[in-house]
């Protein structure tokens, strides 16, 4: 006959109950990677179409345009930018953090805006811009990777210590 749960005030751990199924993490479970693809791919979406916003807002507020363009630029303006923040909030939900999801937006909104520019405006970065741009994707790298094995089982058991 198994044991009942220690009384009140004694420690818990996971072999008092050696029937009651561990719980993964969450980057383990079914189903996460395709999560995290999905939360990545909506949010570089959503950065593209916020650069895609802000080169319609330069068109329909632009000095030298006449109002036929003027209106296509204020529709074009607020659809992109609907659909900026859908697949954002999209993004967000398959996410594992917001702070991963916010810098992959803005990421892909500053490399967006870059290619915009260059394309319908003529606009070119210097090396310094660019340099920015490789140290946010640096930090991309970072916060996207997985970390290994041993960091976390540390963490884990200075948690378990702490609580």
């Amino acid at each position: 006959m198994a044991a009942g749960p220690p009384s009140s005030g004694a420690a818990v751990s996971a072999s008092a109950y050696p029937d009651a199924p561990v719980e993964l993490p969450a980057r383990l479970r079914a189903g996460a990677m395709r999560c995290r693809f999905w939360g990545v791919v909506n949010c570089l979406c959503a950065g593209a179409f916020g650069a895609l916003a802000a080169a319609a807002a330069k068109l329909a507020f632009g000095s030298q345009v006449n109002f036929g363009l003027r209106v296509l630029g204020l529709i074009a303006m607020a659809s992109t930018n609907s659909l900026m923040w859908t697949f954002f909030s999209r993004g967000l939900s398959f996410s594992m953090s917001s702070a991963i999801a916010s810098v992959t937006v803005t990421f892909s909104n500053i490399v967006s805006s870059a290619i915009l520019g260059y394309l319908l405006y003529g606009e070119c970065q210097e090396v310094l811009w660019w340099g920015g741009v490789f140290l946010i994707l640096c930090g991309l790298t970072l916060i996207h990777r997985n970390f290994p094995a041993t960091w976390e089982a540390s963490k884990q058991q200075r948690h378990h210590r702490v609580g």
